[in-house]
């Protein structure tokens, strides 16, 4: 593709476009650079406008972004006019905000995208922003050989036929046959007889990692939306929930790196991606002068350099068990595995406490025995036995007490409402610099105070 492009091969790259999938395209252009991106791009959409918004949907954000800003909005409106109304929300949604009111007011003059417009209607991460408005409902009354020939006539207009939703007058959802079940069944029997009237629904409102949860769950190919009157208005497709999961994984990656996924989008435009992770480096800078402060202020106290050379050491064990613990704790709140009842709560927090007692220990012995060897030629050689008394009695309270932190950061931040995912970042290791310090001076206050 590259040799063709570079002696302008279109003809040639058009065919090869003509044979590949959709999705097989995007994975290719990941690895070429911007401009080749946008030159195979603009065949494609010249040649294959219906593909072209498929393989934008697939594409990383950052290549999205660069393709979406060279087209004009008349091939904007073109382009999502050729994709389905789930696949044009989700590219709206991927813009940054002033490029999505831009590309708004272009569609905004096409009939096609009132589905569209109604759509964005519903809150992000929604089952209703991201459910597919094409599925087969039928009455009640209807036999399964209607049924079979209904569905027959409008298979074409229908991407995915799973499930048979069987609905009143009203449009009311009333249950759901699986396409299987409807041709095993007796050619006579209506789908009321045959239907599943026990079934697993969501709300318009429902968060999208609810309804991704609920179809691993029971293991369904598509769950059914219904508005506030009970009415069937859509269905979240097995292609939307490994979306959603994919964004919910990618976005508490983001989180727990205190920063966006954003970034990849300005990946050329350095200041921005500095101001997306500017909060939480202020933060963190803020905790180390903190932690600097308590530092020069015990060392006024001790007068003892030796004791400097296990800050690291203290801290920063005291940072990686946290952030492994909070990082355990905040995938299991994500997959559901650590609900929020007391009792699980409980049993996850005594296991982490044991793993950072048996950590501690082992890390203690391990310091307390390099505590010699580091103060041996120093003028606190004397003091060796408290030192290393003191340096493991601090890592060993600080890695238990760090575990402990790591459990109840994500879970305080999921009770009260706030993404447990940016507990596990800059806040944990943060809050346990802090701690270590702490704990470690103030122990060596106590204990070396006796020795003069």
């Amino acid at each position: 593709m590259r040799r063709l492009l570079r002696r302008g091969g279109r003809s040639r790259i058009s065919k090869i476009l003509a044979k590949v999938r959709p999705e097989d395209v995007a994975v290719m252009l990941r690895s070429f650079t911007p401009a080749e991106q946008l030159a195979v791009f603009e065949i494609l959409f010249k040649d294959f406008s219906e593909s072209a918004g498929e393989v934008l949907v697939k594409l990383d954000p950052e290549a999205r972004l660069a393709i979406f800003e060279a087209l004009n909005p008349e091939q904007v409106a073109k382009m999502l006019a050729a994709v389905a109304v789930d696949d044009a929300v989700f590219l709206l949604d991927s813009l940054p905000s002033d490029l999505e009111e831009q590309v708004l007011q272009i569609v905004d003059i096409e009939e096609r995208f009132a589905a569209v417009q109604q759509r964005l209607a519903y809150a992000d991460d929604t089952a209703g922003r991201i459910m597919d408005s094409e599925f087969v409902a039928l009455p009640e009354e209807v036999t399964a050989t209607e049924a079979i020939a209904r569905v027959r006539q409008i298979a074409h207009d229908v991407d995915m036929i799973s499930y048979l939703y069987v609905v009143d007058e009203a449009g009311r959802l009333l249950g759901v046959t699986p396409l299987r079940q409807l041709l095993l069944a007796d050619p006579e029997r209506t789908l009321g007889e045959i239907m599943n009237a026990s079934l697993v629904k969501v709300h318009t409102d429902t968060d999208q990692e609810e309804v991704a949860k609920l179809a691993a769950r029971y293991d369904l190919l598509a769950i059914p939306v219904t508005d506030d009157q009970g009415k069937l208005v859509g269905i979240v497709t097995i292609d939307d929930i490994v979306d959603v999961f994919k964004e919910e994984a990618n976005e508490d990656f983001f989180k727990m790196a205190g920063t966006s996924e954003n970034e990849l989008i300005y990946q050329d435009r350095p200041f921005r991606v500095a101001l997306i992770r500017l909060p939480w480096i202020l933060f963190n800078l803020v905790g180390l002068l903190v932690v600097g402060y308590l530092v020069l202020r015990f060392e006024k106290t001790f007068q003892l350099a030796v004791m400097v050379a296990f800050i690291p050491v203290v801290a920063g064990m005291a940072g990686n068990i946290g952030s492994q613990t909070s990082t355990i704790a905040v995938r299991g709140l994500a997959t559901g595995r650590l609900s929020l009842g007391a009792g699980r709560v409980r049993r996850f927090l005594w296991q982490q406490l044991k793993v950072g007692a048996v950590l501690g220990i082992l890390g203690s012995l391990v310091v307390a025995g390099m505590t010699t060897v580091y103060g041996g030629g120093s003028p606190a050689a004397a003091q060796e036995p408290m030192l290393a008394f003191v340096v493991g009695l601090a890592l060993f309270i600080t890695v238990l007490l760090a575990s402990m932190i790591g459990v109840l950061i994500p879970v305080i931040f999921q009770r009260t409402g706030f993404d447990p995912a940016i507990a596990s970042g800059p806040l944990v290791t943060t809050a346990n610099d802090l701690l270590g310090i702490t704990i470690y001076f103030s122990l060596a206050m106590l204990f070396l105070r006796i020795l003069g």
